[in-house]
């Protein structure tokens, strides 16, 4: 494929989110919205994950919208983003109302913290620590984790389905068996959105969004 057709930048509108979740809803007789807990629970599973790694305010635009037709998300959050401050009171609150709509908080981790000492007890203890600060912060019980940024290497070394009790959004039996749609860095990876919802033999599906990107008018991701 010519990467230039997935280049679509008027995808990335708030208008264009709400309709193409409402043509994912519309296929809900055939398909379940999960969680990672039940992603190979012998239906057409489709998680709908978002990674936020620069704007909760465009989190939470996007939580509000798929809360209005019906869709459950899980949304990723750094504890030490460069950008926004999960203690700062504005933040906390967008996103405990990000929570409130029915939405999952998930644990975001940067591959940084594990460059020095990528070992396996390094990444639970690291886990155990972020998971007990996001449940006492969000009162709600944490049971998954994403990279931000892997390397193949992270990738290829924490494989398994699960560290520290939490699911692994990047575990080795979910990058080969499920099929993906990504928006990183603004810009599809592998296929459009518009044309991987219209797909009917691939599951489970995994959509992962960065609401960085979705915003009310057509802007480049420059």
């Amino acid at each position: 494929m010519d990467t230039r057709e997935l280049y679509h930048f008027d995808d990335f509108t708030e208008q264009n989110y709400r309709r193409l979740l409402i043509k994912a809803v519309q296929k809900t007789d055939t398909r379940e919205f999960c969680s990672y807990k039940n992603i190979w629970s012998g239906t057409k599973s489709i998680i709908w994950r978002h990674d936020i790694d620069c704007s909760v305010h465009r989190a939470l635009k996007m939580a509000r919208i798929e809360a209005e037709v019906g869709v459950h998300a899980v949304y990723f959050v750094m504890a030490d983003s460069s950008f926004y401050n999960i203690m700062e009171k504005d933040i906390y609150d967008r996103l405990n109302e990000i929570k409130s709509l029915g939405h999952e908080i998930g644990i975001h981790i940067d591959c940084e913290d594990l460059k020095n000492c990528p070992s396996e007890e390094n990444l639970i203890s690291r886990l155990q620590f972020l998971k007990r600060l996001y449940e006492e912060l969000f009162s709600q019980d944490i049971r998954t984790f994403s990279f931000h940024n892997p390397t193949e290497d992270i990738m290829n070394r924490f494989y398994k389905d699960t560290y520290a009790g939490l699911y692994n959004a990047y575990s080795a039996k979910i990058r080969e068996k499920a099929a993906y749609c990504s928006d990183s860095n603004g810009y599809w990876r592998f296929q459009r959105l518009e044309d991987f919802l219209d797909e009917e033999n691939k599951y489970p599906m995994c959509v992962l969004t960065h609401p960085v990107w979705w915003t009310p008018e057509v802007l480049s991701p420059a």
